[in-house]
C-alpha cells in the first residue's frame, strides 16, 4: 500500500520513468532529484554534473546498467536510466555502495558503527588501510571572483555576472587496519600513520613529485596507500 501511495504522489514524468525502469523499478521509487535552478558558478555535484555508468547497492540489492552521480549539496545519490533525463535521489541510509569505472563510494548512515558523519564517502586505497573522502558543497554569495583555487575547483563555464557559487569542503578520514577512523588534515598527518615506512614513502612521493605544493591530496593518498598496502 505504501508503494502505491508513493507512486500516486509522484509527478507524471517520474511515474513514467518508474514504469519504464523494469528490474530496477524499486530503485526508482525515490523522490525526483533537486533541480538546483538558482544560477550559480561551480556545480552542486561531487565533481561534475555529468552522470556516468555505474552500479549501486540499494537496500542490500545490486543494481547495474544505470547512470549515477552524487549531489554534494543535498548529500544524496542520484540514479537514472541512460535513456531518461529524470534523476531520482536516494539517501545514504539506503545506499551502501556506488561503483563506477573510476571510483568507489560508500554510504554512511547515522547508525553506522564507523561513527563517521552521515553522507557518501569516496574510498581511496585497496589495502587494509584506506582513506575516506567526504565532499560537501554549499550555495554561497560573494562579490569576488570565485573560480579555480578560490572556489576549490574549476568551472569551465564561469560567469563573472553571477555572485552565487557552490563552495566546496573536502574532509578526509584515515581507516586503520582495525577499522578505526581518524580525521586527517594533510600530507603530514597521513605520513604519521606509517612511522615504520616514513622514509620509503618520502622517497617515493618525492620521485613522483607528489610532495610539491598544489599537488592533489587524493593523488598523494593513493600513492601512500599503494606503497603501504598489505
Amino acid at each position: 500500500m505504501s508503494c502505491l501511495t508513493a507512486a500516486a504522489q509522484a509527478s507524471p514524468e517520474v511515474k513514467a520513468f518508474q514504469d519504464a525502469a523494469g528490474r530496477g523499478s524499486v530503485l526508482f521509487r525515490g523522490k525526483q532529484a533537486t533541480a538546483h535552478d538558482r544560477p550559480a558558478n561551480g556545480n552542486p555535484y561531487w565533481s561534475s554534473p555529468t552522470f556516468v555508468p555505474g552500479e549501486i547497492v540499494f537496500e542490500d540489492n545490486l543494481y547495474d546498467d544505470i547512470q549515477v552521480n552524487i549531489d554534494a549539496a543535498t548529500g544524496e545519490a542520484l540514479v537514472r536510466k541512460s535513456d531518461s533525463p529524470i534523476a531520482i535521489a536516494l539517501p545514504p541510509t539506503t545506499v551502501s555502495l556506488i561503483r563506477t569505472a573510476d571510483a568507489t563510494y560508500e554510504g554512511i548512515g547515522p547508525d553506522d558503527p564507523s561513527l563517521l558523519p552521515e553522507g557518501f564517502y569516496e574510498v581511496l586505497g585497496d589495502g587494509t588501510e584506506k582513506v575516506y573522502k567526504h565532499v560537501v558543497k554549499k550555495l554561497q554569495t560573494t562579490t569576488q571572483e570565485m573560480n579555480g583555487d578560490p572556489i576549490g575547483y574549476y568551472d569551465p563555464n564561469y560567469r563573472r555576472d553571477l555572485n552565487n557559487y557552490y563552495g566546496i569542503q573536502r574532509i578526509y578520514y584515515f581507516k586503520d587496519a582495525d577499522g578505526v577512523f581518524t580525521r586527517i588534515r594533510g600530507k603530514r598527518a597521513l605520513l604519521r600513520k606509517f612511522p615504520a615506512q616514513r622514509k620509503e614513502i618520502r622517497r617515493a612521493v618525492s620521485a613522483a613529485r607528489l610532495d610539491l605544493p598544489g599537488v592533489s591530496f587524493d593523488a598523494y593518498c593513493l600513492e601512500v596507500l599503494r606503497i603501504t598496502a598489505r
